[in-house]
């Protein structure tokens, strides 16, 4: 977890930032990027200034989350490591007609799935796999609905045979129409576990094992257009239960 992500996830650490800024008081580099995040989304930051008490309800959770993970993403904008990274994915974003506020929330979420999205520890920040998925927007956010119908071709027809030409296509379009409904974005853990409820589970064994082969057949051939990092894929068949080709 980015350790700005960690240290805002704390109510009163975001309480104390707020107050500070109210009181006029100076603020360190990680407190500024937590307070113009909050500027940036004041709706949040009025649910997290109404609350007293450390019992938080849903509604300032999800607040607290969000604005923790806006203020780390605008910290790595200063990140010796990351800045350039996020510099390159936030310029892909925008030339493809996306808002600031648009390419932040982008950037946030690729942060909430390092933090949250295996299970590994969260105390640890994984550098190089949130450098890899920035890496990642650049061909994700040039993908129209033409190339990934492509993309669904060329898969569909290497099937060897028309049942696994089958399978190949009831994968495909499960997993593009989960994971791209509202846009390309990094096929993350959350997808793959609605793609196996929705076409693997309850099925037939042998059915059960044609579909996730095809699944991490798919994986593979889109790292290899660069729309699935190879930190990203080797945990995605992970969870398929499916070793690296």
């Amino acid at each position: 977890m980015h350790p700005v992500l960690a240290r805002f996830l704390a109510a009163d650490a975001a309480r104390e930032t707020l107050r500070k800024q109210q009181s006029g008081e100076a603020l360190s580099p990680e407190e500024q990027a937590f307070i113009e995040a909050a500027t940036a989304h004041p709706k949040h930051k009025g649910v997290l200034l109404g609350v007293s008490g450390r019992a938080l309800s849903s509604d300032a959770q999800a607040s607290l989350v969000l604005l923790a993970a806006h203020a780390a993403a605008r910290a790595m904008r200063e990140d010796a490591d990351l800045a350039e990274p996020t510099r390159k994915a936030r310029a892909a974003l925008s030339e493809e007609g996306a808002s600031d506020e648009e390419a932040d929330a982008f950037i946030a979420s690729i942060l909430l799935e390092e933090a949250f999205g295996y299970e590994q520890d969260v105390d640890a920040f994984d550098a190089e796999y949130v450098k890899e998925s920035l890496g990642e927007v650049p061909a994700l956010a040039s993908l129209t609905k033409e190339a990934v119908d492509a993309l669904f071709l060329s898969f569909v027809k290497g099937a060897a045979n028309d049942a696994e030409r089958k399978v190949r296509e009831g994968m495909a379009r499960a997993l593009f129409d989960i994971a791209w409904s509202e846009g390309p974005a990094p096929i993350n853990p959350e997808h793959m576990e609605a793609v196996l409820d929705a076409e693997v589970v309850d099925r037939p064994e042998e059915e059960q094992e044609a579909k996730v082969h095809a699944t991490a057949q798919l994986l593979q051939a889109l790292s290899k257009e660069g729309l699935v990092g190879p930190i990203r894929l080797s945990r995605l068949r992970a969870l398929l239960g499916e070793g690296d080709a």
